[in-house]
């Protein structure tokens, strides 16, 4: 706990860490009605127009605990929100939340969260994985799965067993994916000073673990990057971030018309999930592809192989969330430049039809979309 009950979240106009921030702190008591903390959101910039990044800012507004709110059109009162960042990064008055999540509390949190599968994979609710497809943004989830893995393994949990086990982490944006076509500059140990990287991200959590009296895990954490994780990096794929590529938007379109989600256990059809360009399917395109050529490969060797076990890893791809504030109000008085931004923001997903446009629109365009859950 801190004296002050302040946070600011930084991300992009689609962000997924801005939603979970505001979702996760109202959850945890902060609301800012009864004056015991507030979200203050940085949207520094906008990423591509697609109804999925739209509906993420409609999310953050539709919830109490939000203070003050900046994006990238924003011209009134900017100097104020510079303060109020400026507080945050000193760490007066406001705490600052890391972009995606990528610190060590963040990725110790992702750890916590393939632990978790862990124990689903030993109680047999869940197959354990050849391979796990994640997308890296920030690189904090990525980072946590390494730790996860290595943290099960140290404990002698009999999971992530398979010889060939990976972690095939999808670059999502361009910037990166291009570095680590050049120099592998997420796992390449040279960078290891370079925050955002996989490897420095994943020591810094390394060293937390020590901390609180954790078991020290960086040289087994190093030997796992160098000998089980994979990168990929196609430019074709990647495209522009916080959009699809061309290819990408192959993927989900397979998955609208054919994709069906079962129980694992009892074969069950349960509800459909959804594939956006921001992050999925920018991983489900390379787990897509990787399966049909192993099945290629058996068939052209004439040989009858259990099929690979292949988990695509998305923290966001189930709910919409809706809070209990009109969100519609809030997002009418944007500036020009967000209004702009929605109205290009058309619907990817077949499975997500909605519309955003603040000229003639409303809210019921979209909210069937959005899962109340206050």
């Amino acid at each position: 706990e801190t004296s002050f009950q302040h946070l600011v979240s930084l991300g992009s106009g689609g962000s997924n860490q801005v939603v979970a921030t505001v979702v996760h702190a109202r959850k945890l008591g902060w609301d800012n009605k009864k004056g015991n903390g507030d979200i203050n959101v940085c949207w520094f910039e906008k990423d591509e127009p697609d109804l999925d990044n739209t509906l993420n800012m409609l999310s953050v507004f539709s919830f109490s605990n939000i203070g003050f709110t900046v994006d990238w059109g924003t011209k009134v009162g900017l100097l104020k929100t510079l303060s109020g960042m400026y507080k945050a990064w000193t760490q007066k008055e406001f705490v600052p939340m890391a972009m995606g999540g990528n610190c060590p509390v963040g990725i110790l949190g992702q750890a916590g969260g393939i632990l978790e599968l862990a124990e689903q994979i030993q109680a047999g609710t869940s197959p354990d994985p050849d391979r796990i497809y994640i997308p890296i943004g920030s690189g904090c989830t990525i980072s946590g799965l390494i730790l996860g893995v290595c943290l099960a393994r140290e404990l002698n949990l009999k999971v992530f067993m398979s010889p060939d086990f990976k972690i095939v982490g999808c670059n999502v944006h361009e910037g990166f994916a291009l570095l680590d076509r050049i120099v592998g500059i997420h796992t390449n140990p040279l960078f290891k000073f370079m925050p955002l990287t996989i490897t420095h991200s994943v020591l810094g959590a390394c060293r937390a673990l020590k901390q609180i009296g954790g078991p020290d895990l960086e040289k087994k954490v190093m030997a796992f990057i160098k000998t089980n994780v994979e990168i990929r990096a196609d430019a074709q794929v990647v495209g522009i971030y916080g959009g699809h590529s061309e290819k990408s938007r192959e993927a989900a379109n397979h998955y609208d018309d054919k994709g069906v989600v079962l129980d694992y256990k009892t074969g069950e059809k349960k509800k459909g999930l959804w594939v956006c360009g921001h992050f999925v399917a920018k991983a489900f395109h390379p787990l897509m592809k990787d399966m049909e050529a192993e099945m290629k490969r058996d068939k052209d060797d004439n040989m009858e192989k259990v099929p690979p076990k292949f988990m695509l890893w998305m923290t966001k791809s189930a709910v919409q969330p809706l809070g209990n504030v009109d969100e519609w109000s809030k997002f009418t008085k944007s500036n020009d430049a967000v209004k702009k931004w929605a109205r290009e923001g058309k619907a990817e997903s077949t499975l997500r039809p909605g519309n955003v446009s603040i000229d003639d629109g409303k809210a019921e365009d979209y909210r069937s979309i959005m899962t109340k859950i206050l």
